[in-house]
């Protein structure tokens, strides 16, 4: 504006100005403030430099131009305050807003305005003028002190809120005057009357005297400049009424000045009463200690869970059962010591429970302290708080090893003896079908008299097989009853050896194996019973002509080693599964367990063998390569010093005649009792049949026999009771024998109680009859 030549103006101001418009123009271009003017019938705009910044983009088109053309978008605002001046009264207008176009973009401001009439020399108001300043940043401040008084304002009331929700008194100690400033609910829980302030001793004089000492510890611990610690103590106080609470304080130092010269300018914090909770919580530590301490002396582990599984306590059973420490165990880390094969399941099992609130109960394998694994048993139930909300879980492990160990024991039992009983009927069947099949062609070889024979050769030897595995079972009967005696002698260990040969040669021949002996060159004596190691050496080449293919090789060997008679039995037939070594020797036992196998037996014998060994005081030892690679046993017995007694077997003894007497046989089974008498006949005696008790006391009158031979289980009066009724009425004269299928000790303890003189079992031999007619009368009931 400056320099401007007005010429032509359209402000219609005459060139030559009157006094007053050419002082204000003088006075606005002299002026540092944002100033304008405005002149004449329509208000042409006069400005300053200063209030060009105001103008902004309006500025190059704005001088000379009327006033409400420039601000028409804030006319209706300031047009009146215009009116006013040109009515020749000044107008002040504080902080008006405005939005100014700066740094190309719109901005907020404030201005404060003075509007001022502009008269001519006689006194007509012809004009304007504005002095302006801008307030946007007094306008801002003022703002943000406002909104920060509102915020101190409402931070206060929330505190007090707060303070109030919790309870919760507040204090601030001043450690200059020892004055302790605090609000009303402090003094409330100190039992003083109103709000505060108050010097620190009153308050001091309240403390409960043994916690005296720890809160005054705190507070310098927390007051310290360098490396304060947090205040939070816990401490009795001694209300005026006389009673004692618990009351929590916490606080927060806060420190002036550097380094040397740093003190603490005040402390404040809060304080609340914890008397109810403190209560509670001695309760419950009382709870939990007798908790603790039912649960340590549990034989159980006891355990506890939060609602989402984790676990939270176990007890000490556990950690000395796994070997786990806390950290260990706690959460979820107890099924890191389940079997590996039992974690997922068990793990999931025990997640669903809690997810379903519902009882658990499984059972796992469990890793001990020594690395072993344990079956447990794992119970719980879901529990809640007083107020009904779901807590977790409660529940119970203890140790069913022995008792699952025991449970399989007997499914093992149940299984072999299935397996068993499976098998001694086919064993049984077996030798019976030959029989029967001999028994119905007979009457068709009368003048076959060969094939007669061998035909009656082949039933001999399958009643002497049904023989041998009944006689195994009374022998497991006797060892499971510990019942089993051994009648020791002093003989040479080839004895029984070839005794045991010659009864199995027919047997290996079936199976046209080749059987190499070697026997010791000198005798090899042995405190033992003949007959039981027949039996077991009978055993032994048995097994091996069975489990070896037709046309196998079985090589037996004795020897001496050191104190030990040692007898080898080795065979190239179908072997012996590693991992069934030792278990061949338990009841019931077979390596081959399929239904097509191709060979008998009971799964007994080798039961047998061990525990006869074992009563002589020897071992035997089964070795094997596995399937396929053949067998040895070896059997160790103690070597005797000293000559031997050479027993001669009974079958190679000649039976001298016997006297003839009165025989009566008393059976039930018509045939039995038939048979028997052809064989009593066949021996010289005079012998006949009656098939029941009754008949036999009418026979006794009129027969009058010396001998005797009765069964036991007849229908009516059975044999004990016979026996009874012939020495009420003819004394101990009768020679009685019982002649059963029943060969249990309990047995021949019945039968020797009831008046009998011998037992025998069916089915019995000439030799064993002969040896009863030649016994003297002293070996009765021996």
């Amino acid at each position: 504006m400056r320099g401007h030549d007005w010429s032509g103006s359209p402000l219609g101001v005459p060139h030559q100005w009157p006094q007053t418009l050419r002082n204000v123009v003088s006075l606005l271009l002299r002026s540092s403030f944002p100033m304008f003017v405005a002149w004449g019938p329509r208000l042409g705009f006069l400005y300053n430099d200063a209030y060009a910044e105001i103008l902004g983009a309006k500025h190059p088109a704005a001088l000379g131009r009327p006033f409400e053309d420039i601000w028409s978008e804030i006319w209706d605002d300031v047009g009146p305050l215009a009116q006013r001046a040109l009515r020749g009264e000044a107008t002040y207008v504080e902080n008006f807003p405005l939005v100014m176009s700066r740094r190309g973009y719109d901005e907020q401001t404030w201005f404060t305005f003075s509007y001022s009439p502009v008269a001519d020399e006689d006194g007509t108001i012809s004009g304007m003028y504005c002095v302006c300043t801008e307030t946007t940043r007094s306008v801002v401040a003022e703002a943000a002190r406002e909104a920060q008084t509102q915020r101190l304002a409402s931070l206060a009331e929330q505190r007090q809120l707060a303070l109030d929700a919790a309870r919760l008194g507040w204090w601030q100690y001043d450690p200059a005057t020892g004055v302790v400033t605090h609000d009303e609910r402090y003094g409330q829980i100190y039992g003083l009357d109103g709000s505060g302030p108050r010097h620190v001793d009153e308050i001091s004089r309240l403390l409960h005297p043994d916690d005296a000492p720890r809160l005054w510890a705190a507070v310098q611990a927390a007051t310290q400049p360098t490396e304060p610690e947090p205040y939070a103590v816990q401490y009795r106080i001694m209300r005026r009424d006389g009673t004692v609470r618990w009351l929590e304080a916490r606080g927060i130092p806060t420190f002036e000045g550097r380094g040397a010269s740093r003190f603490v300018a005040s402390f404040a914090g809060t304080v609340a009463d914890v008397t109810e909770s403190r209560l509670a919580e001695e309760v419950l530590r009382a709870n939990e200690a007798r908790f603790r301490l039912m649960a340590d002396a549990s034989p159980a582990s006891l355990w506890l869970t939060d609602p989402l599984g984790a676990c939270t306590f176990l007890s000490h059973q556990w950690y000395e059962f796994t070997g786990q420490t806390e950290q260990e165990a706690l959460g979820l880390g107890w099924t890191t010591a389940m079997h590996p094969d039992d974690q997922e399941h068990a793990r999931r099992l025990f997640l669903e429970a809690n997810r379903t609130r519902t009882y658990l109960s499984m059972e796992y394998r469990l890793r001990t302290a020594d690395g072993s694994y344990r079956w447990v048993m794992d119970l719980g139930r879901p529990w809640y708080s007083e107020t009904g909300e779901y807590a977790g879980m409660v529940g119970v492990v203890f140790d069913i090893d022995a008792r699952k160990r025991a449970e399989e024991a007997v499914e093992e039992a149940s299984r072999r003896k299935d397996q068993f009983l499976a098998t001694l009927a086919h064993e049984l069947r077996n030798p019976l079908a030959p029989i029967s099949n001999a028994l119905q062609v007979w009457p068709r070889l009368e003048r076959d008299p060969e094939e007669a024979r061998r035909l009656r050769e082949m039933m001999e030897r399958q009643v002497r097989q049904m023989i041998r595995l009944i006689d195994d079972l009374l022998d497991v009967s006797r060892i499971t009853r510990g019942k089993i005696e051994l009648r020791r002698e002093r003989l040479d260990l080839s004895t029984p050896i070839r005794s045991a040969v010659e009864a199995m040669q027919p047997f290996i021949e079936s199976y046209r194996h080749a059987l190499h002996v070697e026997l010791p060159a000198q005798p090899l004596y042995v405190d033992a019973d003949l007959g039981r190691l027949v039996q077991v050496f009978g055993n032994l080449l048995h097994n091996a002509a069975k489990f070896t293919g037709r046309g196998g090789r079985i090589v037996l060997k004795a020897k001496q080693e050191g104190d030990a008679a040692v007898v080898s039995i080795r065979d190239n037939g179908s072997g012996i599964p590693r991992d069934m070594l030792r278990e061949v020797f338990e009841m019931f036992a077979q390596a081959d367990q399929t239904l097509g196998r191709a060979h008998g037996g009971l799964g007994i014998g080798l039961t047998l063998v061990e525990t006869l060994v074992a009563l002589h005081d020897g071992t035997v030892e089964a070795r094997s390569e596995g399937p396929g690679q053949g067998s040895e046993f070896i059997v160790r017995l103690p070597v005797a010093a000293g000559p031997a007694v050479e027993a001669v077997p009974a079958d190679d003894r000649v039976l001298p005649l016997l006297p003839t007497r009165r025989v009566l046989v008393v059976d039930d089974v018509q045939s039995s009792a038939d048979t028997l008498v052809l064989m009593l006949q066949f021996m010289g005696q005079d012998a006949r049949a009656v098939y029941d008790g009754a008949a036999a006391l009418e026979a006794w009158r009129e027969f009058a026999p010396e001998v005797a031979f009765v069964d036991i289980a007849m229908p009516g009066m059975d044999g004990y009771g016979l026996a009874r009724r012939i020495r009420e009425r003819w004394g101990p004269s009768p020679l009685l024998v019982a002649l059963t299928g029943f060969g249990q000790e309990d047995d021949r303890r019945r039968a020797m109680e009831a008046g009998f003189d011998f037992h025998l079992v069916k089915p019995t031999t000439i030799q064993a009859v002969h040896q009863v007619f030649g016994a003297p009368r002293a070996a009765r009931k021996a």
